[in-house]
């Protein structure tokens, strides 16, 4: 079982997203909770150093994995411009 910790930047995307968007997600975050290894379930970003879950075709949660403390560091959330800021 991981440990989910968000930062200051995520929880303030995820509190502006759509009531139905904010249930995708929590059932991401409880899938990766679940998970043996989260790092299987993103894709690498190796120029940020941490993993991108695609939750559809413009969103994503960007997160990064303590294997130490066994927690999921949640970075941010949102659309490719929001997490990356860029398009």
């Amino acid at each position: 079982m991981w440990i989910l910790a968000p930062n200051k930047k995520f929880i303030k995307q995820y509190k502006s997203l759509s009531s139905d968007f904010q249930k995708r997600v929590d059932s991401v975050l409880a899938e990766l909770v679940k998970s043996e290894n989260p790092t299987k379930l993103g894709d690498y970003k190796q120029s940020l150093r941490v993993y991108a879950y695609n939750l559809d075709k413009s969103n994503r949660i960007i997160y990064s994995v303590d294997f130490v403390n066994n927690t999921i560091e949640l970075r941010r959330v949102g659309s490719h411009k929001q997490v990356y800021g860029k398009d």
